[in-house]
């Protein structure tokens, strides 16, 4: 089988074993982990830099560079994997499973029949599978105030997020996370999962199970770099999880002030002033860090990384 680098790999390697499909900084890092745990990759399915930037991946990884000297690499020439090259070369082979991670694409029905087990992913949102189908669903779930993650390790279907679990771990989102931790967290669960049931996903003898039959779906819409505008008018709570939901490696929260954009990364609620006579998105205290504490609807924030013009002062409208 040829990659679209130099680097190529044989579909005898592939058949029978583990195959990663993923682009992103998590998927180096469940296989890194994976690899320690000693879990065998056959393979992985990854795409270059260009076509990352073409369809705005956050925090693409060049897996070739990183670990294409120990585990055959194949680079995808579409994102979809809908090239007639990727069918070519992707149907020649026969895995046992996918663990797919840091992929933000359906994969197509005739590449899940190719593994003899299924292709497992994980999908986490603030309740049980199928209310929080469809996408981003862990920023969906932040900024909607969740308080805990569902993260679901199942099985790939033609229907998005429709699939057999394997496993579903609750854990608490803490007052510091932020959309960064808590995909560091779902990966640590994702590579935990894993490392239990590899052995029984390889032979085709897991244990599957439904999650919530009769439960009506709930779908997240896509979101957009545009839906990031930040109201001050808000409560400091929906403010607070609105930029941490979106923080990097995302595009971020922003305001509009003198008709450009400006990116906050960090903010914290700052429960010192009283008075409640101040107008949303007024500066009221200006910090030697750059910090700035900003009223809001019911109190006050502290923004603590931002990308605001640097001679705010106080009175400021943002």
């Amino acid at each position: 089988m040829a990659s679209t680098t130099e680097q190529s790999s044989e579909p005898e390697r592939w058949d029978g074993g583990i195959v990663v499909i993923g682009c992103r900084f998590n998927t180096l890092e469940f296989i890194e982990r994976a690899r320690h745990d000693k879990i065998n990759i056959s393979g992985i399915v990854t795409i270059d830099r260009e076509l990352a930037e073409r369809n705005s991946v956050p925090a693409w990884a060049d897996l070739s560079a990183a670990v294409g000297d120990a585990v055959p690499v194949y680079v995808a020439s579409s994102y979809s994997l809908a090239s007639p090259a990727d069918k070519i070369a992707l149907s020649a082979h026969n895995p046992a499973v996918g663990i797919c991670v840091g992929w933000q694409r359906l994969l197509p029905t005739w590449y899940l029949n190719t593994f003899k087990t299924g292709v497992f992913g994980m999908h986490a949102c603030q309740h049980p599978l199928p209310q929080g189908r469809g996408r981003s669903p862990i920023n969906w779930s932040v900024i909607e105030g969740a308080r805990s993650l569902h993260a679901h390790v199942f099985r790939y279907e033609e229907e998005a997020d429709s699939g057999s679990m394997l496993d579903v771990t609750e854990f608490q989102i803490e007052a510091h996370d932020d959309i960064h931790t808590l995909q560091q967290k779902c990966r640590v669960v994702f590579n935990e999962v894993i490392r239990k049931h590899h052995k029984e996903l390889v032979k085709g003898n897991v244990n599957l199970f439904q999650s919530n039959p009769d439960v009506p779906d709930r779908v997240y819409e896509k979101r957009s770099p545009e839906d990031g505008k930040l109201d001050w008018n808000w409560t400091v709570r929906r403010i607070v999880d609105f930029v941490r939901a979106q923080t990097k490696p995302y595009p971020g929260a922003y305001i509009i002030r003198d008709n450009k954009e400006f990116r906050i990364w960090r903010s914290t609620p700052f429960r010192v002033l009283n008075d409640e006579t101040v107008d949303p998105g007024t500066i009221v205290e200006c910090f030697a860090d750059g910090s700035l504490v900003v009223a809001a609807g019911d109190g006050y924030v502290h923004v603590r990384a931002h990308e605001l013009p640097q001679n705010l002062t106080y009175g400021d409208r943002l």
